[in-house]
């Protein structure tokens, strides 16, 4: 502490629970010299700035800030996508089944450096595992025909075609990228994207018949082919 005209100075430095005390995953809140408008500055106290980095007892010195990974905010988990497809639980051999997801951006409240924070998580991209040995990694989530103003089984971004019947699992996994925000400092971006899975559908894949009838069987229910 330094004691001047009619005021007293204070710096020290706050560690986290957990702090290794020196550039581990533990951080610790360092006060510094940097001004109010820097975006190092995560908090004032006593009208001095503080900003993450290692630990450092003398206020003023320049500090490295380390930024913040995905492993310093595994406490906070985003909400997994729900994997959708169209026809529900079964698909025509030769014919596009439509698959989809559903799933946006969310923000996630906690602590981050023993201070209050949010961290908002975005989908970037979607891994559909077809269960037939064929896979796709695509930039959009997709949506029902209805949606995009088509017929059933048009081709869509995100459909794919069985060649073969039988019984498929198909998997989905969306990358999230992760952003986040600590004392009011502005959305920071996190270097990486997280992959969570999504749940999992079965479906049976079969083929189908068509058949030409005089009148429809609306109207003729004992014509042939009704």
């Amino acid at each position: 502490a330094g004691i001047g005209d009619g005021q007293v100075d204070i710096g020290g430095v706050v560690t986290t629970p957990g702090s290794d005390g020196g550039g581990g995953s533990g951080e610790s809140i360092t006060s510094t010299g940097v001004s109010e408008g820097d975006p190092r500055c995560i908090y004032k106290l006593q009208g001095r700035c503080f900003a993450r980095g290692p630990a450092k007892p003398v206020p003023g010195d320049p500090v490295v800030v380390k930024p913040i990974t995905l492993v310093d905010i595994a406490s906070f988990r985003p909400d997994p996508g729900i994997d959708n497809m169209e026809p529900n639980g079964w698909m025509i051999v030769g014919l596009d089944t439509n698959f989809y997801a559903n799933v946006g951006t969310h923000v996630k409240d906690g602590t981050l450096l023993g201070l209050p924070a949010s961290v908002r998580f975005t989908p970037v991209a979607w891994h559909w595992a077809y269960g037939d040995g064929n896979s796709a990694t695509l930039a959009t989530r997709g949506n029902t025909w209805a949606a995009q103003g088509i017929r059933e089984f048009d081709s869509t971004p995100t459909s794919h075609v069985y060649r073969q019947p039988g019984t498929y699992y198909i998997d989905l996994t969306i990358d999230f990228s992760a952003e986040y925000t600590v004392a009011g400092i502005p959305w920071t971006r996190i270097a990486g994207t997280l992959p969570v899975p999504a749940n999992r559908l079965v479906a049976t894949a079969g083929g189908a018949k068509t058949v030409l009838v005089e009148r429809e069987c609306t109207a003729h229910p004992r014509g042939p082919g009704c």
